[in-house]
This record gives C-alpha cells, structure tokens and sequence, in this order.
C-alpha cells in the first residue's frame, strides 16, 4: 500500500513534479546559452518545453487517484508526451549541428513520426500489447542512432556518448519496467518507479548534451575547418 492515501504512485508523481520544477529552473540557462540565433533559441525552447510537458504530464497522471475519471484522460496525455520528448531531443541536435536534408529531412521526419505514433496509440491504447507500445517507443528512439554515428565521425565518440548514455538509461528502465523488475521497496519503489527514475536520467543526459550545443560554436567550427 503506497504511503500517501489517494495518490496512485506518490514516489512516481513526486519525483517527475520535482525533476520538472530543476528543469524549468534551467530552462532560462539553456535559452541564454543558445542566444545570438533567433531560431537556434526556438529550437531550445521546443526541447525544454517537452521535458516540462512529460514530466509535468506524468506527476499529474501519476497524482491522481485510480478512481478518478480524469486520470484516464491523462493517462493518454502521459504516453503522448513521450512522443513529443523524443521528437523534440532530435530538434536542437539537428538544428543546431546539420544543414540541408540532414536538418530538414530528419526534423520533418521524426515529427511526422511522432504525430502518426500518437495517432496510433491513442486509436489502439486499450487493445495494444505493452511490449509493443514499448517496442515504438524504443525504436522510435534509436532512430537518433544514426544522427549519433554522423556525429561520431565529425567531432569524435567522446562528444556523443552524454547522447548514448541518455537513450541507454531510456532503454533499460523501459526493458526493466517491461520485465516488472527489480521491486527495491515494495509497494513503494518497484520496477515502474525504477523506470520514472531512468526517465529522469535519460533526460539529465540529453539536456546536457544539447547545452553543450547551444551556442553553436562546435558546428561553427565544423564548418570553418
């Protein structure tokens, strides 16, 4: 029984409520970083936004009592929202470090992808399998692989391994969520909360890498050699 009465998953809500209130308090430190290019910053903002968004989105799913009506409602909004993450990590890595079709087509293409996922999840939400719905997510997600190699040969292994970490810690708390282990507390902390945990880690990564990015100057020295 969770220790906090009428909350679905206290440790869940709590920990994403708290990761968003970091994130928003860096949020003005990552648009700062990225000042100079009107749409440079945009494209920051989308990224930060969509932490905010699934992390917010998540402590109120999470919040809200098995009994209540609107957390159906929300539920939805929770795994839509992860979508949108994924979508818009790739959106200041490409933006900021491609041009032409590596910019344009990847951005136009995992956002097509996002918007047809969401479509599909939402229309099969109840009858779809968990690990298929995993399965999208997952692919959906190593689909920055190949961004990730690109870079590799441009700027070294070393510049991109904040970006493998993140899609590692991503990966393995949905296999361990999938699997329904470990249960550390039970009742309490168990393999969900692992993976909410993951979650946060996995963006602490990204967010690291593309404030690495934000002020352009690796990719204007990429293109000046």
């Amino acid at each position: 029984m969770h220790p906090l009465p009428g909350i679905a998953d206290p440790f869940s809500s709590l920990s994403h409520f708290a990761g968003a209130a970091v994130f928003l308090l860096l949020t003005p430190c990552l648009l700062l970083r990225g000042r100079g290019q009107t749409t440079r910053v945009v494209a920051l903002a989308i990224f930060s936004a969509s932490v905010l968004l699934v992390l917010g989105t998540s402590g109120v799913y999470h919040l809200l009592d098995p009994r209540q009506e609107a957390r159906s409602l929300w539920q939805r909004l929770d795994h839509a929202a992860i979508f949108v993450l994924i979508a818009a990590s790739f959106t200041p890595v490409h933006w900021i470090l491609f041009q032409g079709i590596e910019r344009w087509g990847v951005l136009a293409g995992i956002w097509s992808v996002a918007a047809a996922a969401i479509v599909f999840k939402a229309t099969f939400f109840q009858s779809m399998p968990e690990a298929v719905s995993t399965g999208i997510y997952l692919g959906m997600g190593w689909l920055g692989l190949g961004s990730g190699v690109l870079l590799a040969r441009r700027y070294g292994v070393p510049f991109v391994q904040p970006m493998l970490w993140g899609g590692l810690a991503y990966t393995s708390g949905a296999v361990l969520e999938l699997v329904r282990w470990p249960v550390v507390v039970r009742g309490v902390i168990e393999a969900h909360e692992v993976f909410h945990v993951a979650v946060l880690m996995g963006i602490a990564w990204h967010w690291a890498f593309i404030y690495s990015i934000a002020d352009g100057k690796v990719a204007a020295r990429n293109l000046a050699a």
